[in-house]
């Protein structure tokens, strides 16, 4: 029983994830609307929220995708965060 309380009491990272997860699928919406600024602020929030998962490849591309689009370097935070990563821009 006291392993079962333990468990019970402690908080599941999964919920993390999976918000981080959603924020990311709606960073990505905003890429293909071209709202990139909200798509960035959406990456921003999903790297609070799981900045493991933030290291995936396929959010590496689309950061990656995001900062080259961004060719008159409008977003600085972007371009940071792009490096941060190791992505080209």
């Amino acid at each position: 029983m006291d392993a079962t309380a333990a468990v019970a009491r402690r908080e599941v990272p999964v919920a993390e994830a999976r918000v981080a997860a959603v924020v990311v699928e709606t960073a990505r919406a905003y890429s293909q609307q071209g709202r990139l600024a909200d798509g960035c602020k959406a990456l921003h929030i999903a790297e609070t929220c799981a900045a493991q998962d933030v290291r995936r490849p396929a959010l590496r591309d689309l950061v990656a995708d995001m900062a080259a689009r961004d060719r008159r370097r409008t977003l600085p935070e972007l371009h940071h965060f792009s490096r941060q990563l190791g992505v080209p821009a």
